[in-house]
């Protein structure tokens, strides 16, 4: 096995059993183990909110299937034997990735949604042989206003266009809002420090209260979002106690940064 590793053979297992944690086999009776972590894109678990019972279900898939895979990390004296599926890709994708550079915009598919985001893979081809690259579309990059949900943005299946914002250690990111005109653009021409405003409390969070800018500019509202913090009420209890989620309240601007896109708001006593 320390042969394989330093040759840096591809060798092919048996999965064997799975736990939330990756996969299980044998290599030359000594067990081994796969982390989910070290699994091809397409095979790497795509569940909601990390619920490993999801993802142990995902995983238990793969069980009595061959993989090709490297040896990762070997130490006989603890027996720990570590597998990589991706390892044997590793150098496919680094000539894949050199074909693209930040700012380039590209068409996918997207192929899994979670709640920090949604995987989208690409080019689009009708060669099935063709090599892919699946990238990462995180959720505060997937439109300018504020979103819960991912599901209500994009859907599995779905042909989008979006642009690499950053490429990384063989990781690619994209965003979708880069390809929207930018509402803080309209704020800096609509408001300043000092108007009165009315804004809908749309979330608490420990910073203090998310709101809603209410605006007859669609490009404003329901896009933009500022804060009211914490700092204002004094507690917790208190800020929560003067607003309610789902209400609409008359607010002072304090600041604007448009280039750092927050916006300060101080509630208006009546």
């Amino acid at each position: 096995l320390a042969d394989k590793k330093a040759k840096d053979e591809t060798i092919t297992v048996k999965i064997s059993g799975a736990n939330k944690g990756g996969l299980l086999a044998e290599v030359s009776g000594i067990p081994a183990f796969l982390p989910v972590s070290q699994l091809l894109a397409e095979h790497y678990p795509k569940v909601e909110k990390g619920d490993s019972a999801k993802i142990l279900k995902e995983l238990q898939v793969f069980m009595g299937r061959e993989m090709e895979v490297k040896i990762f990390d070997l130490d006989p004296r603890q027996g720990k034997l570590i597998l990589s599926e991706k390892a044997k890709e590793n150098e496919k994708t680094k000539e894949l990735i050199k074909k693209y550079s930040v700012g380039d915009v590209v068409e996918g598919e997207i192929t899994g949604i979670t709640d920090f985001g949604v995987f989208i893979k690409f080019p689009i081809s009708s060669d099935k042989d063709e090599s892919n690259l699946e990238g990462l579309i995180h959720i505060s990059e997937m439109d300018w206003k504020l979103i819960e949900n991912t599901n209500d943005v994009v859907k599995a299946g779905e042909i989008v266009s979006a642009k690499i914002i950053s490429i990384a250690n063989d990781k690619i990111s994209l965003s979708l809002k880069a390809l929207k005109k930018d509402p803080w653009l309209e704020v800096e021409n609509t408001y300043k420090k000092g108007d009165v405003i009315e804004g809908e409390v749309t979330k608490f969070n420990p910073y203090g209260a998310f709101v809603q800018i209410m605006s007859d500019n669609q490009e404003i509202s329901p896009k933009i979002q500022g804060l009211c913090h914490i700092s204002e009420f004094g507690t917790k209890d208190k800020m929560e106690s003067s607003l309610e989620v789902g209400k609409k309240y008359k607010f002072q601007i304090l600041s604007i940064d448009t280039k750092e896109h927050r916006m300060s708001l101080k509630m208006e006593q009546e």
